[in-house]
């Protein structure tokens, strides 16, 4: 399956509509255009579409010790082979080879608690009980299966896609200012919020309980998986190496069960070139790999994913793009529902749309970068933190911080001599900086661009910046960099997943990513740091274990991945649409946006005296996204 909607209405009198049902299914289409499934029982109604053809033989319905349950599952569970086993030992078998089943069965043997930690895989799941009334809803350990919800007084909705919901007629569109400064904080919405101020996700790694008849409360959210570093010393150089060698096989090898032709999203960077290596030793003939590139050159990695290709005797299907830009623009904001900035999202659109042609599965390198800790903003801070380690806090904060709010912002003063968030982060705690690096419009230029948001009564400040300090705080004290990656995985990678899953289920084509099984992340979690980053090199003990098998002008190479040229097109062939509708005095956004703070940033940037490419980027994606959906 690869989408789920419910409708489930408190009044028992009060009917779900089979069309109200089937139009909110259909909107969601693009994830599995195989077919559907409905079950109708007065006030309640779920559906599910699924992606290949033939599983409209499975049912989604189950008799059990636990009641008669439906469920609902978007995504796959990749050790199913190994659950089933469990189940023999547990004197209960599945009648099917549907996850659907196993998961029924699961949860009559099992429960929730054990059941959960058991599962390898990516989901959004809903269990519907029809014995005790009772909905379930739960996501993946790390969010790669979206799941949103919405309820009131008369119902609970939940869907796949904000799209849905959205198609109830009864339900409000009420925009939620926090998620305006989120959005220009991290590019994204993250968390439990959307654009709408009713309607939430479900958060990853955790289910929530509903009594949707009895209460219209939910109960509080059930985390079942969180990252956790937890460093293992003592244990030799080489013990690492073989462990991360032996679980990422492993888990390849789990995730190709039943998929020996998948394909493969190829860079040419470290982490997907190492999933084509593991591929490889399956013994396929050609795994099909697919890469896109720009006609401007910094932003072309064809060569290096073609050296990666044949030295794995890969097929390898590429393409230099030069799509519509402004129409392109309006398949992101038609594809994302909310407001998403990350500017790789069009590439990845690109080449999810070229593997579609080819194949129905691929895997992928996400997460490499995440659990291994491949993010030059990570080997920066490190650098920042050592210095930071010399000086008093009394002191850090007495000198850098007034020097980062006189030192000018100016990106045409040579790289060494623009210091300004280096001061400003020096002043502050290791985990206060952070949130200031991964924030890619930071204040006061926040504060100044976004006055009228925060002007408009009712507007609460974003708290994003304390997520992030929390969750780095909660990693070993005085280990900067788990801290960062505490950071990174609990409170960034689930909306980085937003991109994946979005562009890859627009063209129905389904990804799988080794770096993000449950195993490899917790085998991460054990590694020390210094193996890590070292000699100002990220992702060392996998550079370490893999690079002697590609190609030599690959070695070292510095991390680029699916990249769009946004700083060009700005002054390109997206200057006239930002200046006519971002820029104009009608602009949807102009009760959020100081609209003379994005004319001066705008120039700036055409007469290159400045790259503020993310920025016009994220306003232009927020203008667009508001001109089709904003009430």
């Amino acid at each position: 399956m690869s989408a789920i909607t419910g409708i489930l209405y408190r009044d028992t009198e009060s009917p779900v509509a089979q069309s109200q049902l089937c139009r909110m299914n259909d909107l969601q289409a693009h994830r599995g255009s195989g077919g559907e499934k409905l079950f109708l029982r007065q006030n309640v109604g779920l559906g599910t579409r699924f992606l290949m053809s033939g599983e409209e033989t499975f049912s989604i319905e189950f008799s059990t010790s636990a009641g008669k349950l439906v469920i609902l599952l978007d995504g796959e569970i990749y050790n199913a082979e190994e659950l089933r086993e469990k189940l023999e030992d547990a004197d209960r078998e599945c009648e099917t080879e549907g996850d659907s089943e196993l998961i029924a069965r699961l949860y009559e043997v099992f429960g929730l608690e054990k059941m959960f930690p058991m599962l390898r895989g990516k989901f959004s799941l809903a269990i519907w009980n029809e014995t005790t009334r009772e909905l379930l809803l739960a996501r993946d350990p790390i969010g790669q299966k979206p799941l949103y919800w919405y309820q009131d007084e008369e119902k609970l909705l939940f869907a796949s896609e904000l799209k849905a919901i959205l198609a109830h007629e009864r339900v409000p569109r009420e925009i939620h200012l926090t998620a305006i400064e989120d959005y220009f904080i991290m590019g994204a919405i993250p968390g439990e919020r959307t654009i709408y101020k009713d309607i939430f996700k479900v958060p990853s790694g955790s289910w929530v309980t509903y009594r949707p008849m009895a209460s219209s409360q939910r109960e509080r959210a059930v985390r079942y998986w969180q990252f956790q570093i937890q460093t293992v010393e003592n244990l030799p150089e080489e013990d690492w190496e073989e462990r991360i060698q032996n679980q990422l096989m492993e888990t390849v090898t789990i995730m190709k069960r039943n998929h020996l032709d998948c394909g493969a999203f190829l860079s040419g960077g470290l982490d997907s070139s190492i999933v084509v290596a593991l591929q490889t030793r399956f013994g396929c003939e050609s795994i099909p790999t697919f890469t896109v590139g720009f006609k401007e050159s910094q932003f072309n990695e064809l060569d290096f994913a073609e050296a990666i290709a044949d030295r794995f005797g890969a097929d390898m299907f590429q393409e230099i793009v030069e799509p519509d830009a402004v129409e392109e623009l309006k398949n992101l904001v038609e594809c994302f529902d909310e407001p998403y900035s990350d500017p790789s999202s069009l590439p990845s659109l690109l080449v999810a749309r070229l593997a579609a042609r080819h194949v129905s599965t691929v895997l992928s390198g996400d997460g490499g970068d995440e659990c291994f800790a491949g993010y030059a903003r990570q080997i920066h801070d490190m650098k920042e933190d050592a210095i930071r380690r010399f000086f008093p806090t009394f002191l850090r904060r007495g000198i850098f911080s007034p020097l980062g709010t006189i030192w000018p912002k100016l990106d045409c003063l040579p790289r060494y001599l623009r210091f300004k968030t280096v001061f400003t982060n020096l002043g502050m705690s290791a985990a206060e900086a952070y949130a200031n690096t991964v924030s890619f419009c930071r204040n006061p230029l926040r504060e100044r661009l976004l006055r009228p948001l925060m002007e408009t009564p009712g507007f609460v400040p974003s708290d994003i910046g304390e997520q992030i300090v929390a969750a780095f705080q909660a990693a070993p004290e005085g280990d900067t960099l788990a801290g960062m990656q505490m950071a990174e995985i609990r409170v960034g990678l689930p909306e980085a997943m937003v991109k994946v899953d979005r562009t890859t289920m627009s063209c129905g084509l389904e990804v799988r990513s080794p770096f993000l099984d449950t195993k490899v992340m917790e085998l991460a979690a054990q590694l020390p740091s210094e193996y890590k980053i070292r000699n100002g090199l990220g992702k060392w003990i996998l550079r370490k274990i893999y690079e002697p098998q590609f190609p030599v002008r690959l070695k070292g190479r510095p991390k680029q991945g699916f990249e769009l040229p946004t700083d060009i097109w700005l002054r390109g062939p997206l200057s006239g649409i930002f200046r006519e509708e971002v820029l104009s005095p009608n602009s949807p956004i102009a009760s959020w946006v100081d609209l003379s703070v994005a004319q001066q940033l705008f120039d700036e940037h055409l007469a290159q005296k400045g790259n503020h490419g993310g920025i016009l980027w994220a306003l232009l994606v927020l203008n667009q996204w508001a001109q089709r959906w904003k009430p």
